[in-house]
């Protein structure tokens, strides 16, 4: 297995971070599992930040670690102010995304699907509330490719700035 190399300019935040744990299997005490859902921190409509999921309870003992991650909001409605995820990568291990814009006083469910180097895979349903208080804005623009291709904080730029990417555009990331 090839562990997870640290990127040093970007650090998830503890505060907007989750453990990976799917639900336990609860029927056994008359509970049904998927009406429990894991939320993050509220955010407000304006503001671009990082959430992230840690996999270390998840893989515990098993010597595995992500290698993908990709999310979708499930409660889009088509509004300019929709939350948006404005890139997904794997940082530290974890998997992390930016997610900006949002409608007030709206709970929006981001769906996270995360695959591992063993094969492991799980999809995810986290909320998002978004702060009743502030005023709706959209998404503030990220870093960008010249296709449109968001770039996350751990892709790898050559020594004049270009960004390092594959055949397909992609760019390279430092998990």
């Amino acid at each position: 297995m090839i562990p997870p190399l640290p990127s040093p300019n970007w650090q998830p935040a503890p505060a907007r971070t989750l453990p990976l744990t799917p639900p336990p299997g609860l029927r056994l005490r008359g509970l049904v599992a998927e009406d429990l859902c894991l939320a993050w921190a509220p955010k407000a409509s304006g503001d671009n930040l990082d959430f992230s999921l840690n996999p270390e309870n998840w893989l515990s003992g098993t010597g595995d670690s992500l290698i993908s991650v990709s999310a979708r909001v499930l409660t889009l409605t088509g509004a300019m102010t929709d939350l948006t995820v404005l890139w997904a990568t794997l940082l530290q291990g974890q998997a992390c995304l930016f997610l900006g814009g949002g409608v007030p006083g709206t709970v929006q469910q981001v769906q996270v699907c995360v695959t591992t180097q063993q094969g492991r895979s799980l999809v995810q349903p986290i909320s998002v509330a978004i702060l009743a208080d502030t005023p709706a804005a959209q998404a503030q623009p990220v870093p960008r490719l010249a296709d449109g291709t968001p770039v996350p904080p751990n892709a790898l730029a050559l020594p004049g700035g270009a960004i390092l990417t594959s055949p397909s555009g992609t760019p390279y990331l430092i998990a």
